[in-house]
């Protein structure tokens, strides 16, 4: 068991229990593969800390053979159960530097959005968006992969994991996927979701509207044509977010 070479970020969330319990996700970088069982060691305090923040230790278990020599991301999930009272935030270790979260709210739930539906007006074309799925957590577990899925005349289509695009822009996070990659010659399709920053606060399902865009290209078998290479369709969306606690 060693500390991580350096931890990214730290996200926290209060989950709607009793007594309340803290979900803590962090990410981070170790020096190479191969390392495996991420974790968070917490400090033992005699006492409460007077700030309320307490103190971690990102940890894993490195390689016991050869591996590959690139620094590799790496990630943790740690429910704190229970949680105690008057705590304002966390503090996580890495070997060369430390992250601190804090709670803005510790006394009531965090209700960031874990399912995002969306549909058109004629109601042929359905997305379903999961920022990061996560499976049921026990002690400490690694975070799962985003997923999306496309419903429309062009098929069903899931995704994960990196085939999902996502980039922060002025309009909010671009969600792309590709529908069709030129296979046989049939020319490029993507679908893109622009979705705008949630605030739950005490809700668990919020209603918006936002548009999706399909881009359609040629597939240049036998040479481009002329003009625009890309062709446009604004989708006009109605969109529900929703906080669905993972205990």
């Amino acid at each position: 068991m060693e500390k991580i070479l350096e931890v990214k970020e730290v996200e926290l969330a209060v989950l709607e229990s009793f007594p309340p319990k803290l979900r803590i996700t962090a990410y981070g970088t170790v020096p190479t593969g191969g390392w495996t069982h991420p974790r968070l060691e917490p400090f033992i305090f005699i006492q409460p800390p007077p700030d309320g923040i307490y103190d971690f230790d990102f940890v894993a278990d490195p390689p016991e053979g050869p591996a590959t020599q690139v620094i590799t991301p790496i990630g943790v999930v740690h429910l704190w159960d229970p949680l105690p009272e008057g705590v304002r935030g966390v503090r996580i270790h890495a070997g060369q530097n430390s992250e601190t979260a804090l709670l803005d709210h510790p006394e009531h739930p965090d209700r960031t959005p874990t399912r995002y539906t969306f549909v058109d007006q004629e109601g042929v074309k359905r997305v379903v968006f999961f920022p990061r799925a996560l499976g049921p957590l026990g002690t400490s577990e690694r975070p799962g992969e985003a997923s999306l899925e496309y419903t429309g005349l062009e098929g069903n289509v899931i995704f994960r994991g990196e085939e999902i695009r996502q980039q922060k822009t002025v309009l909010g996070k671009l969600i792309s996927v590709a529908l069709k990659s030129n296979m046989a010659d049939e020319g490029f399709l993507d679908f893109a979701l622009v979705l705008p920053p949630v605030r739950m606060e005490n809700e668990v399902q919020v209603e918006f509207k936002t548009v999706g865009i399909l881009s359609q290209g040629p597939s240049g078998f036998g040479g481009l044509p002329p003009g625009a290479q890309r062709t446009y369709e604004v989708l006009e969306l109605e969109g529900i977010a929703e906080y669905i606690p993972i205990l």
